[in-house]
């Protein structure tokens, strides 16, 4: 009976552990330089994906790992693109981490991708 349950738990910690190595990267747009609030514009991002964001021209936008952390030394970066779907347009490739900095970033970005590299 206990090798039977010991295999699921066995497979959720393993989960779990795959699971909290993602980072998400939260990240907002600024209409002001130096990331004068409010945010205009704002989204959490997991590595992998790539979310579109409000079409809206920034001067600004702030970035930081909320969650998570990349695996085998590799370290999050924010790939900030004025086209939709992160397929065209990169605009700028941010270094994160957990601490928010803020960027100056006079243009429209339209979509926003996370990756480890």
């Amino acid at each position: 009976m206990n090798f039977i349950l010991m295999k699921p738990l066995a497979l959720l910690s393993t989960f779990s552990i795959g699971v909290m190595a993602t980072p998400i990267v939260s990240y907002a747009g600024y209409y002001y330089d130096s990331c004068t609030r409010p945010s205009i514009t704002a989204t959490n991002i997991a590595a992998g994906y790539c979310a579109n964001v409000e079409n809206i021209p920034i001067k600004s936008l702030s970035a930081y790992v909320f969650s998570g952390a990349c695996e085998n030394g590799k370290s999050p970066v924010l790939n900030a693109y004025t086209e939709a779907n992160c397929e065209s347009g990169l605009f700028e490739t941010l270094s994160v981490d957990s601490e928010k900095l803020c960027f100056e970033a006079d243009t429209t970005i339209v979509s926003l991708g996370v990756e480890c590299v």
